[in-house]
Order: structure tokens, then sequence, then C-alpha cells
């Protein structure tokens, strides 16, 4: 994959019966939705009647790099009324079929104690799945174990490895964001990458209006705000770049175009201070403040 190829096929659908393990269900799609934005979707069986049902499901599946299986203790056990896991009319069946055909990674979940289904009982088509290495989610230790099924679908569909500090700051503040910087992850790259051009736009002015009048072309009006110092858009610019890149690496999609805005705006601060620091250097009486001196703007040339 290019460095910068957007990523393709980043959803997640989430198959369970909901007499077995509908509880964890919901509260797994919640906390995924909150990493992975509303790509995450379950409750084909829901679908609208007269719809058809194939053409949804295949449209669904279309849009997915993973599938979640929710296995419960009775995940196998069914009505005799209802048909049997393995038949074509079963809905888990037709999912995990659907997967299959597309060569989708499939990671299953081992829900509260379950175990995962022997190749013996499990219908000829789907035995393979019982060598497939599980996860474990259970109440008792649900974050760990919910931590350990993001980090597995996160590598399957090649999201960002977070750092120390990103694992941090969403611990913090993930909960009063919810899926909000999933949702616009989009949106908010793309105002890292103008922060980041805007940054590098004012750092080629200044070197320009510095090699005409020296370092106090420094103290020459901002492109975009004339009541700004050039060199404080600069800072502005590529600090506002730095945060919204590191937003922007929860996206699946654009974690890496993210990731390359992080280092460019990092670059343009360190030019940025350079220039300070070769000011006060240079120039009699001078003070890193007077950069931040509104004050003291002057005409460009």
């Amino acid at each position: 994959m290019s460095l910068l190829k957007p990523r393709e096929n980043v959803g997640i659908f989430v198959s369970y019966r909901r007499a077995d393990t509908a509880g964890y269900a919901g509260r797994l799609v919640d906390h995924l939705k909150n990493q992975f934005g509303q790509q995450v979707f379950f409750d084909v069986d829901s679908i609208s009647p007269g719809a058809n049902f194939h053409k949804v499901i295949e449209e669904t599946f279309a849009k997915c790099g993973a599938v979640v299986i929710l296995i419960g203790k009775r995940w196998l056990e069914r009505d005799a009324s209802m048909p049997p896991f393995g038949d074509s009319k079963d809905i888990i069946t037709q999912e995990i079929r659907f997967a299959v055909e597309s060569n989708l990674p499939i990671v299953p979940v081992l829900v509260d104690g379950a175990t995962m289904p022997s190749e013996s009982i499990l219908p000829s088509q789907f035995a393979t799945l019982s060598q497939l290495n599980a996860i474990d989610l259970r109440h008792t230790s649900f974050d760990r174990d919910l931590q350990a099924v993001r980090e597995q679908l996160g590598e399957i569909l090649g999201a960002a490895k977070a750092t120390a500090i990103e694992k941090w700051f969403l611990k913090v503040f993930g909960p009063f964001f919810g899926s909000s910087f999933a949702r616009i992850s989009g949106g908010i790259v793309g105002f890292s990458v103008f922060g980041a051009l805007w940054a590098l736009v004012e750092l080629a002015a200044a070197g320009i209006v510095i090699s005409q009048q020296g370092l106090r072309g420094l103290f020459t009006p901002s492109l975009m705000d004339p009541e700004m110092l050039r060199l404080q858009a600069v800072w502005t610019a590529a600090f506002g770049a730095f945060l919204f890149g590191f937003l922007g690496r929860r996206s699946i999609r654009w974690w890496r175009h993210a990731t390359v805005v992080m280092g460019v705006a990092l670059a343009e601060i360190i030019l940025a201070v350079l220039l300070a620091f070769a000011y006060v250097a240079q120039v009699p009486e001078a003070r890193i403040m007077d950069l931040f001196d509104n004050k003291k703007i002057t005409a460009a040339p």
C-alpha cells in the first residue's frame, strides 16, 4: 500500500445471535464506534421488511475489512422451529458465508467463558473456524479484553500504532468526545494539512523578506492576518497542524497523512524557533517577546 493512499474497506461487521450475546454486542459496538467511527455494522437481521437481504448484506460486507463473530455458550443452540447453524436460511450462517467468500479476516470473540466450537460439531463449510485464534471477552475484565479486540482489529485494518501519549489522551478525553473524532477524522486531517501549508507559505514569505530586510523582516505582517506578526503566524499554524494531525491519527483511512503532516509541522516549528533565536542573537537589545508584540508590525517592502 502506498504511504499516502487512503485505506479502503475499513468497516467492521459484528455478527452475533440475539438470544446468545445481544447485550455484549451492543456494548462492544458502542466502544468500537468510539475508535473506528460509524463504519461498524451489525443487526443485519433487522433489515426492513421487503428489503433484499442478499443485496443489503453484500453492500455492507463490501464496505468492511474485518468481521467480528461473537460466540457465546448458546451460539450453536437453536429452537426446534428455527433453522440450525449451517442451514442456508440461518442468518448467522449467511453472514459467515459472505465473510468467507469475501476473504475477510474473521476475529472470533468468546463471550463470558464460552469455548471455541470444535471442528467436529461445525458444519463442514465452516470447519476451519475452529482453527482461528479467538479473543476472550469477559464481564470481569471487559476493558482489558476490549483493548485486545481493538488492537487486533487495528492491526487487521492497518490503523496507526498508538503511542503512549495517544493512549493516555484517548483514555482521559475519549469518554467526553465519544465517536466525534472518528466521525470527522477526514475534516480533522484536512485542517491539519491547511495549517501546515499556511505555515509553509508564511515561512517562504519570511525568507524572501529576510533576504531583503534582514532579520527585522520578521516584523512584517502575516499574509493571512495583517494584525499578526509573520513568525507568530507560523507558530500558530504549525502548532494547529500538529494538534489536528495528532487527533487525525485516529482515522484508519487518513492516519498516514496525519503523521506526515505532524512531521512537517514539527519541522516548521523548529525552523521558526531557530529564526527567533537568530533574531535575539544578532539584533541588539532584541527580546523573544518582541516577536509576539503586534505593535511592532512594520510594512512589508
